[in-house]
């Protein structure tokens, strides 16, 4: 009888952990404040304090989410990558 009720428990466990598991992420876990915990999360608010050109001392603060600064990395990147492209003038012939 004890074999028959594992056989029945058990797969009720297994259907219910993936319906959990979306859960988890669509909703991501949170603190009193209701700021997002998770670091990796791409709606995760992450602030970086940089320079302010031509002042020594004057710094901003900027606060965007990670998929934010995912994007301006790739647009960075791209900048660079084309101002590389722009200034090669390849092999030059008479």
């Amino acid at each position: 009888m004890r074999k028959l009720y594992s056989i029945l428990i058990v797969p009720a466990f297994l259907i219910g952990a993936p319906v959990s598991a979306d859960d988890a992420k669509s909703d991501p876990a949170r603190d009193e404040n209701g700021k997002i915990v998770d670091k990796k999360h791409p709606d995760f608010i992450r602030c970086k304090t940089e320079p302010i050109i031509g002042s020594r001392a004057r710094k901003r603060r900027v606060c965007l989410t990670n998929r934010q600064w995912a994007e301006v990395e790739s647009q960075g990147k791209g900048i660079a990558r084309g101002m590389v492209e722009d200034s090669s003038t390849g092999i030059l012939t008479n």
